[in-house]
């Protein structure tokens, strides 16, 4: 008797001590909660230290922490600091680091990684505090932001960045903007995509030297991304929730497919009313920044000149806005078109991220409506490179009039204009550690 009450009082003493010992281990993985999933619509996975759950409204989220959405799967998550995300289907997103701090939100970090599909963020207390220490990284490009609402499509080969509100700075990942790094990298590749920069995308795809800004009508195949994803309402309250958990998948996408169609039609339609009457000249280069670079004397400031223009291409500093009013005999354009150069504006940026004046010395734009392709060449002249041969071809859409060179090397962006008399283009031609840069009109 007494021998079988002391091997009962020592598995007590062992079942007490496991108690103790994993109570706190509970303790801390509760406290590590960074945010929940406030809706969940079709179905998705929730992979945690090698395991992986279906994923619930309510369901809290760590550090860690990899969330799967299936072809049906849709999930919103609201964050400590008020941040919310929505990863949208087929998409893999990870929450690798997640530290807000309440007291001092300066002294936050995050960072998250999209290996595929898409996702909408709009930044929290803790990114908007601490945007040096905020990132969010895909297989090929970092993501720092400026207090923003944004939407990235990504994958292995190409990222996509829309900006509804705010400002993000992409930069391939290289040696110098590393995947280990927190905060917007700050390189010769990096660019910014800003809310002001209406109906653009930023763009970067595997092996390109840099990202590229794009009008967001012209992304075509897996580029595409629509802009309706910027109005979609990302739920952050449990009543919100609970509602859209009673409906089927369907209905609820459905129904909030109609809801961003009609936000979007409003917002249209009050632009419309703020437009003012048309100039006629039919394409217009303007510039991102206040003050032109040395020697342009091609671009006027983004305000004057987007007035009563859309945007077709543009990059950091150049966009092409062309007049829509004008009669569209775009599908209808065929043979072989010859232009002339009409103006220009070119400039070197040397190692070191200096600017100075290039000139552009003449050149030859070929366009063959038949085949949707174009062809041309410029001589280009900076003082501390010499002349050089900017050479590309390319595709044109026919649709839109926008046109785009194969190469990485020298590459080539422009539009025609509706009535095809008018084409415009700026190119980029890596010379070593440095850069040519410019911008073209040309006449038929």
């Amino acid at each position: 008797m007494m021998k079988e009450l002391l091997r009962h009082a020592r598995l007590l003493r062992l079942l007490l001590v496991m108690w103790v010992l994993l109570a706190p281990a509970s303790a801390v993985h509760a406290s590590a909660a960074v945010g929940e999933v406030t809706l969940c619509i079709g179905s998705s996975q929730i992979q945690r230290e090698g395991r992986s759950e279906p994923v619930s409204r309510g369901y809290r989220i760590v550090p860690g922490d990899v969330i799967r959405t299936t072809t049906s799967g849709h999930v919103h998550i609201r964050f400590v600091d008020g941040a919310l995300v929505s990863v949208r289907p087929d998409s893999v997103l990870q929450v690798v680091e997640y530290r807000y701090d309440a007291a001092n939100p300066s002294a936050s970090l995050i960072k998250f990684y999209l290996e595929t599909g898409t996702v909408r963020g709009i930044s929290g207390l803790a990114a908007q505090a601490a945007r040096d220490k905020f990132r969010l990284n895909t297989p090929l490009v970092a993501i720092g932001v400026k207090g923003t609402d944004f939407v990235t499509q990504a994958d292995a080969k190409r990222a996509v960045v829309l900006v509804n509100q705010g400002a993000i700075v992409l930069a391939p990942l290289d040696n110098i903007c590393r995947a280990d790094g927190f905060g917007p990298c700050a390189t010769p590749r990096s660019r910014e995509l800003a809310a002001t920069m209406d109906g653009m995308a930023l763009v970067y795809r595997q092996a390109a030297r840099e990202p590229l800004l794009q009008p967001v009508n012209s992304l075509q195949g897996a580029d595409k991304i629509t802009p309706a994803l910027l109005q979609e309402r990302v739920s952050n309250a449990s009543t919100a929730t609970a509602v859209a958990d009673s409906r089927s998948p369907g209905q609820a996408l459905a129904q909030e497919a109609a809801a961003v169609a009609e936000s979007r039609a409003r917002a249209e339609r009050a632009r419309a009313e703020q437009q003012t009457p048309p100039r006629t000249e039919s394409l217009t280069w303007g510039r991102w920044a206040t003050d032109p670079r040395p020697g342009d004397n091609l671009t006027i400031p983004f305000r004057e000149a987007r007035n009563d223009k859309k945007i077709t291409v543009g990059e950091d500093y150049y966009m092409l806005f062309r007049n829509e009013t004008i009669t569209n005999t775009l599908t209808n354009a065929s043979g072989l078109a010859n232009f002339r150069l009409e103006s220009s504006t070119a400039s070197y940026r040397d190692p070191y991220s200096v600017l100075s004046a290039a000139t552009v010395n003449g050149g030859s734009l070929s366009i063959d409506f038949g085949r949707n392709t174009f062809a041309t060449q410029l001589a280009v002249t900076a003082q501390s490179v010499g002349t050089q041969a900017v050479t590309a071809t390319g595709t044109i859409d026919r649709t839109t009039g926008v046109f785009l060179s194969n190469g990485a090397a020298d590459r080539v962006s422009g539009a025609v204009s509706l009535d095809t008399s008018q084409a415009g283009y700026f190119f980029s031609k890596s010379i070593g550690n440095g850069a040519l840069m410019g911008a073209t009109l040309w006449r038929r």
